[in-house]
Formats: C-alpha cells, sequence, structure tokens
C-alpha cells in the first residue's frame, strides 16, 4: 500500500504481515528475505513502490492482505523502452498529495509489470491524462528513452487526438482553436481561454451529427496545456458533454465528461520508427461513437 513506500525492510514486513518487528529482523538476518529477486540481510533497506519482496516462509504464517487486482489493467503496448496502458476514466494518472488507499494508474502499472518480472521495473510517465478522461497514457520504461522522448515532445513530433461528444451542432465541420489558456482566478481548479495566458492550438474535425443535437468531434492538440480541449471547446460554445466544470448543459446525460484519448503517434525512443498506439473506445462513449460513424484521419 502507499502507506508502507519508504519504509525500513523490517518496518515494512511488520507492517505488511503478521510477522512482529522481532520475527522480521530474524528473517532477514537468516537469508530468507529476498528484493527485487536478490537476498538481502540489511534491516535498514529502504522499500519503494514496485518493489518485490519475497520470504522463504510458508504464506499462511504471513496473513498477508490480497494484492490489487491488476487483471483489469490493458496494457496497450510493451517493450523495453515504452509501456502504454488504457487509462479507465476516473482513475487519478499519479498518487494525490493527500493521503489515500486508492492507487493511482503509474502505481499499478508498476505492480502489474513488477508481478511479471519479480523485480522492480523502471517507469515514469510521460503522457498523463485527467482523472476524468480515459485513453492512452504512456511511460518510459527505461532511462534511455526518456531524452528522446523529451525531444520528440518539443520538437511537435508527437501526435495526440482525442474523441468528444459535444453539445450541439457546429456551424462548421473543421476549425483551428488558436486562443491561449491560463488559469481561472475564481477557480482552483479550473483553466479559461485568457489574453494573458500560454499559447494553446486545438484542430477540431465533426465527424458525425447526431440525432440529438449532439455531435462527435476528433481534436487534435498542437499544444498541451491542462485541460486544453475541454477549455477550447467550451469557448466554441460547444462544451463536452457531461463536463460540468466547462458548463454542460446537459450533463445529467452522461456520467462524466465524454473525452477520450483515442491515439498516440510518435517516434520510437529506440530506432525513431513512427508507431501509433490506439485505446478503443469506452463503454460509456461508444453509444455515441462507433467505427461506422468515426472516420479517423490518423
Amino acid at each position: 500500500m502507499p502507506a508502507h513506500d519508504g519504509l525500513r525492510l523490517d518496518q515494512f514486513l511488520a507492517a505488511a504481515t503478521a510477522l512482529s518487528r522481532r520475527a522480521a529482523r530474524k528473517l532477514i538476518s537468516d537469508g530468507l528475505v529476498a528484493r527485487n529477486c536478490q537476498p538481502t540481510r540489511v534491516l535498514g533497506r529502504l522499500v519503494e513502490w514496485g518493489d518485490v519482496v519475497d520470504l522463504l516462509v510458508p504464506p499462511a504464517d504471513l496473513q498477508v492482505p490480497p494484492r490489487p487486482d491488476l487483471a483489469d489493467l490493458s496494457i496497450l503496448y510493451d517493450d523495453r523502452w515504452l509501456v502504454a496502458v488504457d487509462k479507465p476514466a476516473g482513475m487519478l494518472s499519479q498518487p494525490s498529495s493527500k493521503p489515500t488507499t486508492e492507487l493511482a494508474l503509474d502505481q499499478l502499472a508498476l505492480l502489474r509489470l513488477a508481478s511479471a518480472t519479480g523485480t522492480k521495473p523502471y517507469l515514469r510517465m510521460v503522457h498523463r491524462l485527467d482523472r476524468l478522461t480515459s485513453g492512452v497514457a504512456l511511460f518510459a520504461h527505461n532511462p534511455q528513452a526518456q531524452a528522446p522522448l523529451v525531444s520528440a515532445w518539443a520538437g511537435g513530433a508527437v501526435e495526440r487526438r482525442y474523441l468528444a461528444v459535444i453539445e450541439g451542432w457546429p456551424e462548421t465541420d473543421e476549425i483551428l482553436i488558436d486562443q491561449p489558456i491560463g488559469r481561472d482566478p475564481d477557480h482552483d481548479w479550473r483553466f479559461r481561454v485568457a489574453e494573458d495566458g500560454r499559447a494553446a492550438r486545438t484542430e477540431v474535425k465533426v465527424t458525425t451529427r447526431l440525432d440529438n443535437d449532439l455531435a462527435v468531434v476528433e481534436c487534435r492538440l498542437l499544444t498541451g496545456r491542462t485541460h486544453q480541449v475541454r477549455v477550447h471547446l467550451a469557448a466554441w460554445r460547444h462544451p463536452v458533454l457531461g463536463d460540468r466544470l466547462y458548463g454542460s448543459q446537459r450533463a445529467d446525460e452522461a456520467p462524466r465528461p465524454l473525452l477520450h484519448a483515442a491515439v498516440l503517434a510518435l517516434p520510437h525512443p529506440g530506432d525513431g520508427r513512427r508507431i501509433t498506439i490506439a485505446a478503443p473506445v469506452p463503454d460509456d462513449m461508444a453509444v455515441f461513437v462507433t467505427e461506422e460513424n468515426t472516420q479517423h484521419s490518423f
């Protein structure tokens, strides 16, 4: 659990199992404890999130609580350079600063990979999503991937495309929204179009006009500001359906803002070849978005 992160090895064993602190120390001293496949007799070794700790004692003696369910975590891409995960709506990309037992996407991904290999993997998030947004989240899977990924983002070589269900029928099928975005001084968690904000550009293409005065749009981000798609669509007077924070008038028709990070395309950090990673449309959007009514241009 997150509360165990940073504990000494003996403290961790006593906190995470039925062992007493004294019994935990004896196991370590006797060489019956391994961390990330390496036996250790160091009582003060710190345990970090994602470490794999093995004990050579019967499980019944430990009374260890069940580990989190990792079966539903969908891995979209995985090699020794990159890992892409399909983030469900409602899950944090990274842990909150507030104490909580809720696990974030990066924590679950680390556990999933660690349980498969028996050792703690290298994993650093490079493309995060808002809590209520679903879709492709990307991680660097080794330190050598970091610099090429940073360079690709800075150089505009990364393509990000989102799907959204919006309210109303736009007057035009395609538009470039070029409006700076800054924080809303009247709300801690909201942003707005502001002349003194940071440059922000979003290409929007209407793919389908639905019968009930809704539309499906594809949004290509040319910059990467917080809440960029949501702010720009609201400023266009076509807020995302279900987005109460940005003015949805029909929020009761959707369980969340219907926004999905559908596709991420980028040069592979290992050899530079272009790769495309796509996340399937989630169930709560599939009512509006289907393969038949979405003509992908990517």
